[in-house]
């Protein structure tokens, strides 16, 4: 691997744990020579610097520009060579790619019977761990050492072995066709969030319909059961269609759930699965499937804390805090929820160098939409900035629409409705420019534009006209997804009656309990 961008380098060190740090070392002292020493001495500089600073590293380090680069490169494939050989004993891919390395080299010292055997050590590893693609693999070198040697094996084998093969192509030629109608999903989602129209629903059907693999329950593996349940969660996710997104997510995670061992190898999987099933229920206002499935993720999260990389880790601070806040909305107790922001905010912080625009996007709106909802809107404009100040404007248009409108409803509540004018003004082209036609998102604008010029004594009535509005588009299919990232008619309705949002969405709870 080509790196010398030094910043490459230096978040992989600052990456490392202590442990890391101590078994890199160890393995480094192995080979003693000049090179290694320089790249050591590279490896100490940048790990007690607090952030880059390389004029220092040069100046101590004395060295050319292309040995400097050159010194790069060489430490950072010496770290991920030390991290490979710690994760072998805990991660079983690393361990199956091992041994079929292992195989390679055998058979190409002519040791083509002892390569068989590391080959069987390798399957019944691949095989424990649904690992298909290294099995295909396997399978092949082996098919290759017997078809090229007279390895004395019986042709009731061959044949098993060249049906195995067989198979597993099939398997894997319907979890890659899978995989791709995940992302096209994926991709239309994070462009355009939920479908908006007809036109939206009836492009993802058709892609949907001519993409999806013809699978029988009965040559169904288990991990293209998996795969084919996640499809349909993103399929009914993308659509709106929370009843059947909620249904699949739980056929997901019951896979996870029945299988210990695969739980513990793929958590990751499992965490999402466990977070569609979350932001399914939520959807569905299922308050009491809500609290119980974050009390689940939370207590896997808490028991397999230690066990997680990295990667899992951050993966679960998303979900977890997500989810956390996500009952906060559903129950209206904005105040306890704005009480563990400052954590949450600590930990986008901790991870910032490892998460991605859109991810830190969905938090500052939910952290923005926490503050409103405890009457704090002061507090939310600092969030909605960031995302209204986003350079990649083609990131959820969706959701830098529902932050201007949000930015407008917090200079609502502190009374700036001078200001709306102005500001209407420059987000009318952003409307425009993406074209945004979205009946909710369009009624607040012109709430927004009509409260502005009103007179005192006519807001109420204005506010009270966009709130009946607003509640003839609940059930609209194509509409009613807006209520959910933005609750204007809680807002509205708070407006309406001087109470706070806790207040009203408290009272809805108790009616439906009623």
């Amino acid at each position: 691997m080509s790196i010398s961008k030094t910043e490459d380098v230096f978040i992989l060190v600052k990456s490392l744990s202590k442990a890391e740090k101590r078994s890199f070392r160890l393995f480094a002292e192995r080979i003693q020579d000049s090179e290694s020493l320089a790249y050591m001495q590279l490896f100490d500089l940048l790990d007690k610097q607090p952030v880059i600073d390389e004029q220092q590293i040069k100046s101590k380090l004395k060295v050319s520009a292309n040995k400097y680069s050159n010194l790069k490169r060489h430490l950072h494939e010496q770290i991920l060579t030390s991290l490979r050989h710690i994760s072998k004993n805990k991660k079983p891919d690393i361990k199956t790619r091992e041994y079929i390395d292992f195989a390679h080299v055998l058979y190409g010292k002519g040791l083509h019977l002892q390569a068989l055997k590391i080959l069987n050590k390798a399957k019944k590893l691949a095989t424990k761990n649904h690992n298909d693609f290294s099995l295909l693999s396997i399978l092949e070198l082996e098919k290759l050492i017997h078809s090229r040697h007279i390895t004395r094996i019986g042709s009731e084998h061959l044949s098993n072995l060249m049906e195995e093969s067989e198979s597993k192509v099939k398997e894997i030629h319907s979890r890659v066709e899978l995989s791709n109608l995940r992302m096209n999903l994926h991709q239309f989602y994070i462009e355009h969030g939920q479908v908006k129209n007809e036109e939206e629903e009836n492009f993802v059907k058709k892609e949907f319909a001519e993409h999806l693999p013809k699978l029988t329950d009965k040559k169904r593996g288990l991990m293209e059961t998996v795969h084919l349940n996640q499809a349909y969660v993103w399929y009914y996710y993308t659509l709106n269609d929370f009843k059947n997104c909620y249904k699949h997510s739980k056929k997901w995670i019951e896979q996870f759930q029945n299988n210990a061992e695969l739980k513990s190898r793929d958590s990751n999987l499992y965490l999402r699965g466990c977070h569609y099933l979350l932001t399914s229920a939520y959807n569905l206002k299922k308050h009491d499937d809500f609290a119980y499935y974050l009390d689940q993720l939370e207590n896997f999260r808490t028991e397999n804390y230690s066990k997680f990389n990295l990667n899992t880790k951050i993966l679960s601070f998303l979900y977890v805090h997500q989810g956390r806040m996500n009952l906060h909305f559903l129950k209206g107790t904005f105040d306890e929820g704005t009480k563990s922001i400052k954590t949450t905010l600590s930990r986008l912080e901790k991870y910032k160098t490892k998460l991605d625009e859109h991810k830190v996007m969905i938090f500052h709106f939910k952290i923005a939409w926490m503050y409103m909802g405890n009457n704090q809107p002061e507090k939310s404009i600092k969030y909605l900035q960031s995302i209204i100040n986003m350079t990649n404007l083609s990131l959820r248009i969706d959701i830098q629409a529902y932050a201007r409108l949000m930015f407008l409803m917090a200079h609502h509540d502190l009374g700036n409705d001078e200001l709306l004018t102005s500001i209407l003004r420059s987000y009318k082209n952003f409307f425009e420019k993406h074209e945004i036609t979205n009946k909710v998102q369009m009624l607040l604008f012109d709430f927004f534009r009509d409260i502005a010029k009103a007179p005192l004594l006519d807001k109420k009535d204005i506010t009270k006209q966009y709130l009946k509005k607003l509640k003839l588009l609940e059930n609209n299919k194509y509409e009613r997804r807006s209520f959910l990232y933005l609750d204007s008619i809680s807002w509205l309705e708070a407006k309406v009656k001087n109470q706070s949002i806790t207040s009203i969405i408290s009272s809805r709870i108790k009616k439906k309990q009623h």
